[in-house]
């Protein structure tokens, strides 16, 4: 059996990832918008540290909810604002 080793996230090429080959294996009508919200997610620095810190096992609950909170109001202001300039 040929099992591909886990990659790290924080050696995840954001410019280069192929994020439509992964949002096609996604659940969702919608795999286009799954890709641009991976792709999102993937270029901010904040999440790729909160994988990092995951993996490390460097927060606890509510300190990672916390995380998770920020950066999806980060996220939701950033495409609010995109909304806004077109």
């Amino acid at each position: 059996m040929n099992e591909q080793p886990e990659q790290d996230p924080r050696s995840i090429d954001p410019e280069t990832f192929d994020y439509d080959a992964v949002a096609a294996t996604l659940p969702t009508d919608h795999p286009e918008r799954a890709a641009d919200g991976l792709k999102a997610l993937m270029q901010n620095p904040a999440f790729r540290q909160l994988v990092g810190q995951i993996q490390a096992g460097e927060l606890n609950d509510d300190e990672l909810r916390d995380e998770a909170n920020s950066i999806a109001l980060d996220l939701a202001a950033r495409q609010e604002l995109r909304r806004d300039e077109q």
